[in-house]
């Protein structure tokens, strides 16, 4: 006879005694310039364009969706 023993999911588990606190906008805002800071123009300028990109993607799947 096999018996089994059943392990606690991760999503059963109670998160609600964790007490997190969110960043702040300003804080985010000063991480988000501190990792800039470091990045050349190069990469900054690939970092436009692939963001370009993806907001031309994700319009026209808005624009699909809504015409579907």
């Amino acid at each position: 006879m096999l018996a089994t023993t059943l392990e606690p999911v991760v999503a059963e588990m109670n998160t609600a005694s964790q007490n997190e606190t969110l960043p702040s906008d300003v804080e985010i805002s000063r991480r988000v310039m501190a990792i800039r800071s470091g990045w050349t123009v190069n990469e900054r300028i690939e970092r436009r364009r692939v963001a370009d990109e993806r907001f031309e993607n994700l319009l026209d799947a808005l624009c699909l969706a809504e015409a579907a």
